[in-house]
């Protein structure tokens, strides 16, 4: 049977670059990258296709431009936070329990969203340059993206909280040190980044397709065995969905929305 064609999305690129691996490029760069209700929508899309394509072994996502992902968009903050929360689940529902290697390569930004979906990837490499952020309390909201579960369970409760509560900005190397990503590779330009960060992917071509998927799920049920991740997801939009109705917080986006430097980072 012929391989089925890729999903045509406006916001993710999708390219087969081998038979055993998929390139997802986020394709917002005029906001960094930052991503609406349909972006998750059509990323879903993108992973649901891969994982029913036989070859493939490897997904790998980038960001396109000069970050990788800058949060979600804030063109309309309030009202689109009802929307996000529900394609985000979707989402997340179907990146924790990926029977292919999910590796991300991080360069520029990493904020919000942005920082929060990395602990569904197995691999992550980070750019020299690459910086993380969750600027959640600032903005009068709540972690999302169950991150006040898997944050604190790959960082240790104290350095996830300089992320979640204090949104503290990481550098790539403070990421590293911390356990959110894999490894920091040195390069001089993004593009040699993404070139390096291919290479990797190149050296797994040989891999067994099947002994990837059982070890993936034996490493997945041995490091998050119950429910803790959903649970928390679940409590978090919530509290989330609270709050950004709340006169506060609908202030402190509205404001942060009007901001121009947002699609300038």
């Amino acid at each position: 049977m012929a391989p089925a064609p890729p999903p045509q999305c406006d916001g993710i690129l999708v390219e087969r670059l081998s038979e055993s691996a998929v390139l997802l490029s986020y394709n917002r760069l005029q906001f960094a990258n930052a991503f609406t209700p349909r972006q998750f929508d059509e990323l879903r899309m993108a992973l649901v296709w891969a994982r029913k394509e036989d070859g493939v072994k490897v997904v790998v996502v980038m960001g396109n431009g000069k970050h990788f992902c800058a949060g979600r968009a804030m063109d309309s903050p309030a009202s689109s936070i009802r929307a996000e929360a529900a394609a985000g689940k979707k989402l997340g529902e179907e990146m924790m329990h990926y029977p292919k290697l999910l590796i991300a390569a991080v360069h520029g930004a990493s904020i919000g969203w942005g920082c929060t979906q990395l602990p569904f990837f197995d691999l992550v490499y980070a750019h020299q340059d690459a910086f993380f952020q969750t600027p959640f309390v600032s903005l009068g909201l709540v972690p999302e993206a169950g991150s006040s579960y898997t944050l604190p369970k790959l960082m240790g409760r104290l350095r996830a909280n300089a992320l979640l509560l204090a949104g503290d900005r990481l550098s790539a190397q403070d990421a590293y040190v911390g356990g959110l990503v894999s490894g920091v590779v040195d390069a001089p330009t993004v593009e040699a980044f993404r070139d390096k960060v291919l290479e990797k992917v190149r050296g797994m071509r040989g891999l067994s397709a099947e002994a990837l998927r059982l070890a993936k799920r034996l490493v997945g049920e041995a490091v998050d065995a119950g429910d803790g991740w959903m649970k928390a997801w679940e409590g978090e939009e919530r509290d989330l969905l609270t709050r950004a109705e709340t006169p506060e917080a609908r202030a402190i986006l509205e404001a942060f929305g009007n901001r121009k430097g947002m699609a300038k980072l």
